[in-house]
C-alpha cells in the first residue's frame, strides 16, 4: 500500500498541480499540449455543445456516410453479374444492418453500452433478415433461426460456389449469389460499423469499402472505373471529415483545418487517377490482354495465352480441367487458341480476321488437299475446372454441338471465342479430322506460299542471329521442308535439353519472345512455351510457315470402352504448347519438340517415318523411342472423372477453407481485442462498486493509477498518493477541482478514524465524476497512438501495481 500524505487542515491548500516544463520525466515521451495541440479535455462524448438527443442523432449523418460508402463499390459488381435487382437487394441488408444500429445509439444509454447494444442489433437485424429473406420455412415462428436454418444457408453457399464456378461473365444473379451477397456485404457492413462507432477507428472503414471495390478486378480483368473510385474515395474523405466535426474536434487553428484537409484529400484523388496514366508498368495497357478474347489474368485451372503457362504448370494441387471420350485409338491435342504474330513484344493470339457466327459452320481445313488420307474422329468434351474464353477442340475441327452460348469461328485456326460465354461447365461434341499424310506427300510439299500463309513466316528486323544460326546449323543436311522440321523436332528431343518449369522465372525467360527464345536456345532448359518457341521462330527462319498452339495434351486414357472409344482425363498442369507448322497440300500439321512429358511425337514428324511410311512403328534414327523412360504416372480414378461430383467436391473445400480461415479470424481478432474488454469492464466494475463499497474514493484513484500506467506512466508502491498527483499534472493539464476532490477523499479514507462518517450518494456521484473526468483528461491530451496503445495493450492488467488497497 502506498503511504499517503497527511490530510490538509483547514489552512492547507489544496494539491500542488504544477505544469513542468520537463515533459519527458518519469518515463513519458510526450509533451504537454497547448492551445494549439490538445484534444479537448471535455467530456468525449459524440457532439459537445448540443443537447444529448441532438448528439446521438447527428451520429445518424456518419451512419449515412458509411452506408453510401458500402454500398457505392457494390456497384461495381455489376461487371460481374446480369441486371440490377442484386444490386437493391444488397442496398436492403446494408440498411437493415447500419440502421438497426443507429436506431439503438438514440437510447440513453451509457456510451459503452451503446456501442456493445448498437452492434448486437444490427447482427441480430442481420441474422434475422437473412433468415426471413432466404430461408424462412426453417425458422422457428418464421424470423428465429435454427440449427436447420444454418444447414439451409450453408447448403445456399455452396450452391453459390458451384453456380459461379460454372457461370460465364456476367453471370445470372441466382438466388445463392444473391445469398452469398448479403451475407458477404452485411458482414462487412457490421464490421465498419464497429469500427467507425465502437472501436473509434473511422480510417480503417476505408479498407473494408476496398475490399468489396477490388472483387471485379480480381476477379476479372478490366479498366479502372475511375468516376466510382473517386466517388468512393470521396465519401471516404467525407467519413473522416465527419467524424472529425461530429466526434472528434481537435482545437487547431480556425479555418485551416478543413482547407487543409480538402486539398490533401484532392491532390491524393488525382494522384492516385493520373500517376498510373504515365507511370510505366501502370498504364490500363500493362493489365489488360493482348487482343479481344484474352482472358483474364485471375482464373480457377484456366488459360493465359500471353504465354504464363508457369501458373498452371507450377501448381502444387492439379485440378481436373477437363475429361473427353474419343473414337481416336490415341489422345487428342486439344486446342484452345493459336499464337501467330511472332513479333516484338507478347506474342498475341491469332486475329479472328474473317470469323464469322459459329451457326454459319466450318470450312475446309486451310491447305489440304482432297488426296491426303483422312479418318473421322468424334469426341465428346465435359469441361469441369477451366474457366477461358475459348473452348478445347481438336484440330482441324468439321462441326461440333451442344455449345451453349453464343460463339465465334475463326477459319484459320477453326478455335473458338466465347461472345460472354465461357468454357466451364460446357458439354459439348466435336467431330474432326485425323490427318495422315504419306512420306512421298510430305517429302513433295514445297513450293510458293499462298498469300494468306506468307504472313506466318514473318519475323523482326533485328532477330537475335543466334536463332536462325542455330536453325541452318541443326537442318544442314535436310533437303525439304518436311526435313527440315523434323530435324528440328530431333534437335531439342536428342537429350541436349532438359524439361524443368523451375528454371524459367527471372528476366524475359519466363514468357514468350524473341529474348526469351535465344535465352533458352543457350540455357538449354525450359518448359513447352520455349521449346513450341523456339522450334516455331527457327522454323521461319528457314521460311517455314509457322505458330504455337496453345491447349493441352492428349493426357492419360482413364478407361477404354466397349464400344472402342477411350476416355481421358486432362488436368490443370497438362496445359501444353506446341508448334504447328504449314505444309502445301497438306495444311497445319503439329509437332512436339518438348521431351519429359511422356507425349509419343506423332508418327508423321519422326525421322523414320519417311522411310517405313505412314502406319508403321515410330522410331528414331537411333532406333530408340522418343517416348521418356519416366512417363507420367496415370492419376486414380474414381468419382473425380464426373465433372459435377468434382466441382461439388470443390465447392465443399472451398467452402470449409472459408470458414476455417473465418474462424481463425475470430479467434485472431477476440485474443486482440480481449485486454481491451478486460480493462474495460475493470473499470466498469471499479465505477460501480464506488457506489456502494466504503472505500469509493480509493477505488478511484486505482482505477486512476492504472489509466496512468496504461498511458505508460510510471506507477511506483512507494509514492504517496499527492506525489503521484503532482507528477500527473506535470506531463497533463489536470482538471484541477476533480483531482483535488479525489484526493482530499482518499486521504480522509486512509487516515481518519473509523466510523468518521459515511460517504453519501451525492458524494459518491460527484467522486465517480472526478474520476471520469481525469481520465478524459489524459486521453484527450495524449496523442492518438498512445490512445491506442491504452485501450488495446493496458499495461495495468499486467503490472498489477494498485496504489490503493481496498479494490
Amino acid at each position: 500500500m502506498t503511504t499517503l500524505a497527511p490530510a490538509p487542515g483547514p489552512s492547507t491548500p489544496g494539491p500542488r498541480l504544477p505544469q513542468s516544463s520537463d515533459h519527458r520525466a518519469h518515463g513519458h515521451p510526450h509533451p504537454p499540449q497547448g492551445s494549439h495541440g490538445t484534444r479537448h479535455d471535455t467530456e468525449r462524448s459524440p457532439i459537445r455543445g448540443r443537447g444529448r438527443l441532438a448528439s446521438r442523432a447527428s451520429l445518424g449523418v456518419l451512419s449515412l456516410v458509411l452506408f453510401v460508402l458500402i454500398i457505392l463499390p457494390v456497384g461495381g459488381l455489376s461487371a460481374l453479374l446480369a441486371g440490377d435487382n442484386w444490386w437493391w437487394s444488397t442496398v436492403v441488408f446494408v440498411a437493415l444492418v447500419l440502421g438497426s444500429a443507429a436506431l439503438v445509439r438514440l437510447l440513453p444509454l451509457p456510451a459503452f453500452l451503446s456501442s456493445l447494444a448498437a452492434s448486437i442489433a444490427a447482427l441480430l437485424a442481420w441474422m434475422i433478415g437473412i433468415t426471413v429473406v432466404f430461408a424462412p420455412g426453417t425458422a422457428w415462428a418464421g424470423f428465429v433461426p435454427t440449427i436447420e436454418t444454418a444447414r439451409a444457408l450453408r447448403s445456399g453457399l455452396t450452391a453459390a460456389g458451384e453456380s459461379i464456378a460454372v457461370q460465364s461473365i456476367p453471370a445470372d444473379p441466382v438466388q445463392p449469389i444473391v445469398l452469398l451477397l448479403a451475407v458477404s456485404v452485411g458482414l462487412l457492413a457490421l464490421l465498419a460499423d464497429a469500427l467507425v462507432f465502437a472501436l473509434r477507428m473511422p480510417a480503417l472503414a476505408g479498407f473494408v469499402s476496398m475490399a468489396v471495390f477490388a472483387v471485379p478486378y480480381a476477379v476479372h480483368q478490366q479498366d479502372l472505373d475511375v468516376w466510382l473510385f473517386v466517388s468512393t474515395s470521396a465519401v471516404y474523405l467525407a467519413l473522416l471529415w465527419a467524424w472529425g466535426r461530429l466526434v472528434h474536434r481537435p482545437r487547431g487553428r480556425r479555418g485551416h483545418t478543413g482547407l487543409r484537409a480538402l486539398a490533401s484529400g484532392a491532390l491524393a484523388m488525382t494522384i492516385a487517377v493520373a500517376l498510373p496514366a504515365f507511370t510505366p508498368g501502370l498504364t490500363p495497357e500493362s493489365f489488360q490482354a493482348p487482343t479481344r478474347g484474352q482472358l483474364a489474368s485471375v482464373y480457377s485451372s484456366g488459360v493465359d495465352p500471353s504465354i504464363q503457362l508457369s501458373q498452371d504448370l507450377r501448381r502444387s494441387n492439379p485440378l481436373l480441367a477437363l475429361t473427353y471420350t474419343t473414337t481416336s485409338a490415341d489422345g487428342l491435342y486439344l486446342q484452345l487458341v493459336t499464337l501467330s504474330s511472332l513479333i516484338d513484344g507478347p506474342w498475341e493470339p491469332e486475329t479472328a480476321g474473317t470469323a464469322h457466327p459459329l451457326e454459319a459452320g466450318y470450312q475446309a481445313p486451310t491447305g489440304l488437299a482432297p488426296d491426303v488420307a483422312t479418318s473421322a474422329v468424334t469426341t465428346t468434351v465435359s469441361v469441369s475446372g477451366l474457366r477461358s474464353d475459348w473452348v478445347p477442340v481438336p484440330y482441324p475441327a468439321t462441326g461440333i454441338t451442344g455449345l451453349t452460348g453464343d460463339w465465334i469461328l475463326t477459319p484459320g485456326s477453326l478455335t473458338l471465342t466465347g461472345q460472354g460465354a465461357g468454357s466451364l461447365g460446357q458439354n459439348y461434341t466435336v467431330s474432326s479430322l485425323e490427318v495422315t499424310p504419306t512420306a512421298a506427300q510430305l517429302a513433295a510439299a514445297t513450293g510458293p506460299l499462298p498469300g494468306a500463309i506468307a504472313g506466318f513466316t514473318a519475323l523482326p528486323r533485328d532477330i537475335a542471329p543466334v536463332i536462325g544460326n542455330t536453325a541452318r546449323l541443326v537442318t544442314a543436311s535436310a533437303a525439304t521442308p518436311y526435313d527440315k522440321a523434323v530435324s528440328l523436332q530431333r534437335y531439342f528431343t536428342s537429350g541436349a535439353f532438359q524439361y524443368s518449369v523451375t528454371a524459367p522465372v527471372e528476366g524475359h525467360y519466363d514468357g514468350g519472345n524473341f529474348a526469351a527464345v535465344a535465352t533458352f536456345l543457350s540455357a538449354k532448359s525450359g518448359y513447352c512455351i520455349h521449346f513450341a518457341s523456339a522450334m516455331a521462330v527457327m522454323a521461319r527462319t528457314l521460311g517455314i510457315p509457322s505458330r504455337i498452339a496453345i491447349g493441352y495434351h492428349p493426357g492419360q486414357a482413364s478407361e477404354h470402352n466397349a464400344d472402342g472409344t477411350s476416355t481421358f482425363q486432362v488436368f490443370s498442369d497438362q496445359l501444353h504448347a506446341w508448334p504447328e507448322l504449314w505444309f502445301e497440300g497438306i495444311g497445319w500439321l503439329a509437332f512436339e519438340p518438348t521431351p519429359g512429358l511422356g507425349i509419343v511425337p506423332p508418327d508423321y514428324s519422326l525421322p523414320s517415318y519417311a522411310i517405313t511410311g505412314a502406319g508403321s512403328p515410330a522410331r528414331d534414327s537411333a532406333g530408340s523411342a522418343l517416348t521418356p523412360t519416366t512417363p507420367k504416372p496415370v492419376a486414380e480414378k474414381d468419382t473425380a472423372s464426373n465433372p459435377v461430383i468434382e466441382a461439388q467436391a470443390q465447392a465443399q473445400s472451398q467452402g470449409r477453407a472459408w470458414l476455417i480461415a473465418l474462424a481463425v479470424t475470430l479467434v485472431v481478432a477476440l485474443a486482440a481485442l480481449a485486454p481491451a474488454t478486460v480493462r474495460r469492464l475493470r473499470r466498469r466494475r471499479r465505477l460501480s462498486a464506488m457506489m456502494r463499497a466504503p472505500n469509493p474514493a480509493s477505488l478511484g484513484w486505482s482505477e486512476v493509477c492504472d489509466t496512468a500506467s496504461d498511458y505508460r506512466m510510471e506507477v511506483s508502491h512507494s509514492e504517496t498518493a499527492r506525489a503521484f498527483a503532482n507528477r500527473l499534472a506535470a506531463v497533463y493539464r489536470m482538471p484541477h477541482e476533480p483531482v483535488a476532490a479525489l484526493l482530499t477523499a482518499v486521504e480522509r479514507e486512509q487516515f481518519a478514524r473509523q466510523g468518521a462518517g459515511e460517504t453519501g450518494a451525492d458524494e459518491r456521484a460527484e467522486l465517480v465524476e472526478a474520476v471520469r473526468a481525469i481520465i478524459r483528461a489524459i486521453s484527450a491530451q495524449a496523442s492518438t497512438a498512445d490512445d491506442r496503445r491504452a485501450v488495446f495493450l493496458p499495461l495495468s492488467l499486467l503490472a498489477g501495481l494498485p496504489l490503493l488497497s481496498g479494490e
